[in-house]
């Protein structure tokens, strides 16, 4: 099967069938071969309607040598089953839940409603929410338990057994004096979010899933599995065991996931009181002993959805010969969390073909990795997506041998209209320097424009003005993409993954080590201790002082300040002394699982175990001489740079992350035959010639460069060309091409200025003409522009001389130039905020900073001797 590494999100609205195949021309028009069917809109999914128009979009990627990728469920998040559940409503998912009544003693004879104690309590908050309906009737009682407060809501491990005491729903026991606190504990069907969907942890209850949607297709087009069909895409599937998005951490007041899968594990690891114990995943205690019940359950719990979940639908599409993709919530903590989340990134990636992450809503902003984005949804912690997620996907291809290296990640999506090809540009440079090599664009609607359901949408029926330039960028995007596949990355230090620490106390988050590595190039794979414990399967062993993880070779590990260090990591580090190891800030306190004081001493002693600060991190590495072969001799932090060895060849992709600083500097090269430079814009390599041992970088804002060694067919450099003069232009006959309207709109004689200070609600194409006198062909000619927003094609004669999607908008025109007066003409491609803001819809306008359209500022053509 053909690899494609670009597939859009095509929402199926269940539309006519000449728009259906004309969005699929116009996919194929971007030099985009494969598309991911988003089903949310559809209301037939794998229904008759629904197979009618996947028949033709299948029929349409037939004739165009096209695949085709198929969201598993009728609504994210997957789980829903297409509303199978309620078919086999025994199989749904069971939740774990204590409530309580506090008693004062001594008293005799107290009595507690323990029936009521296992339902909802509905409260003056609750009014006006929507609660999810049950469709299973089944409530357990796991046990009674009175434990004695200490303080500050502390318990202090002393307790009593009330189980037995239960008569007909109620419990009459005599209370000895003190405060003491009567937990109820019991499993559920009733009470939690979402209790119509999966139960992501229960092999059966997933099966539905399997049942209602990968079946049936695969009963309608087995022929094409693996050919036209190219696998399925979950979509932030989770436990759920929460309302929204927020991170619920255990030991927060919530339902907790259940199964008889987990209650048999967690008995078997608590023992015979394992059922008093519960009530400790919801409290404090004072003796700790919630750590050791809370590290149980998590790991327990994540295990479960990686086995029953992830694994068991990646071996259900693997043996159908298709693949199986998707990512989960990784926002907020959710990553390593509950709530919206799976417990543990690595073990939720474990049964995909490629790891998976996304980029929706501004999270990643060009040059803006400071300030928290207050949305109407959520507050975003740019750290977190500027420096962690992208990180964390392609540390799971790097080091799972089944990923092969694999990251794909959905972006663009929910950025509003707002959102145009320049920064998408710098969207893809940075996540590609990152590991993502698969994107899934989102999306390509269908819907009449404006659809207001999470733009952009990059042909929106003909009336997105830059479609053309991003058919331009999606033809880069691929090349990228294939460049850095079917080699290996080249990480300096591995960071340990804080997902256990994090279930045991508190812990330093990835991003805050992952922004000092980055912002001195050291790129870096964060290892999940799971590594150290299946080392066979990862290739896993430390060798001349190195960790060697899938053959990866790390010269450090970095373990995040941390309370607690798992058992598992502790134990690797005991058994490898030779490994250099750096903890962040101050040392462990102490082994998360709360049982080996001899295991947490070791670590204390241990040789080759250095502090640094966690601003200090890459300086302190640089300093010890870990850093990448390829180094820009004067540290600034804009500057991000990847590693890549493939073919025997070096690879190094260089960007600018600032939006508003030029990099510049001299680069120490590695010991080569030869280099040179690639241009994945224009596909264009061209041999560098060093100087003693060195090349010059100059990066501007949106600029990135791919260097790499031992090239073989390549251009030659041109020779040095000096600057002659310069023609200022600075007044055009302009023509603006609405959006939408057929009737142009034309300005003689227009001075330069923002066409938004003339026509505030404009969007569309700008058409600048003008003419210019040459004397003589020179060596070089360029066209400038210092402020275009926010695409140009410059045209000159009625030659095309190029494009440009971001800055700095410079085009060479030489081979466009006639002796005598010359036509220039200049085509500008806005984005459709300023007209889709004009036609709100429910969300209403989009609250941002609104660019200026059109072409100001310094306008020049520029002649070279």
């Amino acid at each position: 099967m053909k690899d494609n590494h670009i597939f859009p999100f095509l929402w199926m609205r269940g539309e006519d069938e000449e728009i259906i195949r004309t969005e699929l021309a116009k996919i194929d028009e971007a030099g985009i071969k494969s598309v991911c069917l988003e089903a949310r809109p559809h209301p037939e999914y794998a229904g008759d309607k629904w197979w009618h128009d996947v028949d033709i979009v299948i029929d349409e990627a037939k004739k165009r040598d096209m695949t085709i990728w198929i969201l598993d469920d009728a609504h994210f998040p997957t789980g829903m089953a297409n509303d199978g559940m309620k078919n086999q409503p025994e199989k749904c998912r069971r939740y774990l839940f204590t409530q309580f009544v506090d008693v004062v003693g001594p008293l005799p004879q107290g009595q507690v409603d323990v029936e009521l104690l296992t339902t909802r309590q509905f409260t003056w908050q609750d009014f006006g929410k929507q609660f999810s309906e049950p469709i299973y009737d089944e409530t357990k009682l796991l046990s009674v338990t009175a434990y004695k407060v200490y303080k500050d809501d502390e318990l202090t491990g002393e307790y009593i057994d009330l189980t037995d005491k239960v008569k007909d729903g109620y419990l009459t026991a005599d209370f000895p004096a003190g405060v003491w606190r009567v937990f109820v504990t019991f499993s559920t069907t009733k009470m939690g979010p979402k209790l119509e969907y999966i139960n992501y942890i229960e092999d059966g209850s997933v099966q539905v899933l399997i049942d209602e949607v990968y079946e049936k297709h695969y009963a309608r087009y087995k022929d094409l599995f693996g050919t036209v069909i190219a696998g399925f895409f979950s979509d932030e599937p989770g436990f759920y065991n929460s309302e929204g998005y927020g991170s619920m951490k255990i030991g927060d007041k919530a339902t907790l996931p259940w199964g008889k899968e987990l209650e048999e594990q967690l008995t078997k690891a608590l023992g015979k009181d394992a059922y008093l114990k519960l009530p400790l995943l919801f409290a404090e205690d004072s003796e700790d002993e919630c750590r050791e019940l809370r590290m149980t359950y998590m790991d327990l719990v994540s295990k479960l959805y990686s086995k029953n979940f992830s694994c068991k639908l990646g071996e259900w599409c693997r043996a159908h010969n298709v693949m199986y993709i998707g990512h989960i919530v990784e926002d907020y903590n959710n990553h390593m969390r509950l709530g919206a989340g799976p417990g543990h990134y690595f073990r939720a990636m474990a049964g995909q073909d490629m790891a998976g992450i996304d980029n929706i809503g501004y999270q990643l902003m060009p040059g803006n990795d400071v300030a928290t984005r207050h949305t109407g949804f959520s507050d975003i912690i740019p750290d977190f997506y500027h420096y962690q997620v992208g990180k964390l996907g392609s540390s799971a291809a790097a080091i799972d041998p089944a990923k092969k290296g694999r990251l794909m990640c959905e972006t663009f999506g929910a950025y509003g209209w707002r959102l145009g090809v320049r920064d998408m540009k710098w969207i893809v440079d940075y996540q590609v320097a990152q590991g993502v090599n698969y994107f899934v664009p989102h999306a390509f609607s269908m819907a009449e424009y404006p659809d207001n359901d999470c733009p952009p949408h990059f042909y929106a029926r003909g009336n997105n003005p830059q479609f053309e330039y991003f058919c331009h960028l999606m033809k880069y995007t691929d090349r990228l993409c294939k460049l850095f596949s079917g080699g290996k990355n080249v990480p300096q230090v591995a960071v340990l993954y804080e997902a256990e620490s994090d279930w045991a106390g508190n812990t330093m988050y990835g991003y805050e080590v992952a922004r000092d590595l980055l912002n001195h190039q050291i790129d870096f794979e964060f290892i999940p201790a799971d590594v150290f414990e299946n080392a066979d399967y990862y290739g896993c062993r430390v060798e001349d002082g190195n960790l060697i993880v899938n053959d990866r070779t790390m010269k450090a590990l970095i373990i995040p300040e941390c309370q607690y260090l798992s058992k598992v990591a502790a134990k690797f580090i005991l058994d490898n002394p030779d490994l250099q190891v750096y903890y962040v800030n101050e040392k462990p306190h102490g082994i998360a699982e709360n049982d080996d004081s001899d295991l947490f001493t070791g670590i204390l002693r241990r040789e080759k175990m250095d502090g640094v600060a966690f601003d200090l991190i890459g300086y302190r590495l640089m300093n010890e001489g870990i850093r990448d072969d390829l180094y820009l001799s004067k540290y600034n932090e804009h500057l991000r740079q990847y590693h890549y060895r493939k073919d025997g060849k070096d690879i190094y992709f260089l960007i600018n992350a600032s939006v508003s600083e030029t990099i510049e500097g001299d680069i120490v090269l590695p010991k080569a035959d030869g280099y040179a430079v690639y241009d994945a814009m224009h596909d264009i390599s061209v041999r560098l010639i060093p100087n003693e041992g060195k090349m010059h970088l100059c990066l501007k804002p949106y600029e990135s460069i791919i260097v790499y060694t031992n090239p073989e067919e390549c251009q030659e450099p041109t020779a040095a060309i000096n600057f002659d003069k310069a023609v200022s232009l600075d007044t055009f006959d302009v023509q603006l091409n609405q959006i939408a309207c057929d009737t142009p709109r034309y300005e003689k004689a227009f001075k330069l200025q923002p066409i938004s200070n003339v026509y505030r609600d404009f969007s569309g194409e700008i058409v600048y003409t003008t003419e210019f006198e040459v004397e003589s062909i020179p060596n070089k000619a360029t066209f400038f522009a210092e402020q275009v927003f926010e695409c140009m094609t410059v045209e000159v004669n009625g030659k095309e001389a190029g494009k440009k999607i971001t800055p700095p908008y410079e085009v060479d025109v030489t081979d466009t130039l006639t002796v005598g007066t010359n036509i220039l003409k200049v085509r500008v491609a806005t984005t459709a905020l300023r007209d889709a803001n004009t036609k709100p819809g429910i969300f209403g306008k989009e609250r941002t900073i609104i660019e200026p359209t059109g072409m100001f500022g310094e306008v020049q053509v520029r002649f070279y001797k």
